[in-house]
């Protein structure tokens, strides 16, 4: 497990909305982080946020992140505060952005990731992003039980870095060498902390 950090999610959420004219739709947030993460493992060894993803009907789903874009009651002080003064519900479907975006706790790698899949992602609905998850075999591998015989499953970083037969997308058509290279580095990275910090 990689170490979570609530401020990254919740200004990463806000990034999209901004990026949307300040609301955006919950599913389709989710679904572009999804990309943003895919693509900053897959091009820097990384993860953005750190979150647990889960496989579900409409594709992977980062689950704190989730939480954090519902303004869930599990939210901790901390979290609520931050997340209301920057993000706020607007329905049971979208929330918008309250405040500037803040670049602060993100790399230039991470936000080229953010913006880079923006720009081929964000003209699709939630529901198209749903679809073009389920071409990827982080999800695929799981199209048999989902939703048929289980609501979710436990998603695995390491199966980020697999290429789907064809690439739909050049974004995340990455050098298979290079890939190699990163995917070691995100063991030794994840592994590393699970050192430090225990978890």
């Amino acid at each position: 497990m990689l170490v979570f950090k609530f401020q990254k999610s919740i200004q990463l959420l806000n990034f999209f909305a901004r990026l949307e004219g300040g609301t955006i739709n919950k599913l389709k947030a989710l679904k572009l982080m999804w990309a943003a993460e895919r693509l900053h493992l897959r091009t820097h060894g990384l993860t953005i946020v750190n979150d647990d993803f889960y496989a579900m009907k409409y594709g992977p789903v980062p689950s704190f992140t989730k939480d954090m874009a519902e303004g869930c009651n599990s939210l901790s002080e901390e979290e609520a505060a931050y997340r209301n003064d920057n993000i706020q519900t607007v329905s049971d479907y979208s929330f918008k952005s309250n405040e500037l975006f803040d670049d602060s706790y993100f790399s230039a790698n991470a936000i080229n990731s953010m913006e880079s899949s923006y720009s081929i992602f964000g003209q699709y609905d939630g529901f198209e992003l749903a679809d073009i998850t389920h071409l990827y075999p982080e999800w695929s591998k799981f199209s048999h039980v989902i939703p048929q015989i289980i609501s979710r499953a436990d998603m695995d970083y390491i199966d980020f870095f697999n290429d789907p037969k064809e690439h739909p997308f050049k974004i995340f058509q990455q050098d298979p060498d290079s890939l190699i290279f990163l995917k070691d580095y995100f063991i030794e990275q994840t592994t590393f902390n699970k050192a430090i910090y225990n978890v």
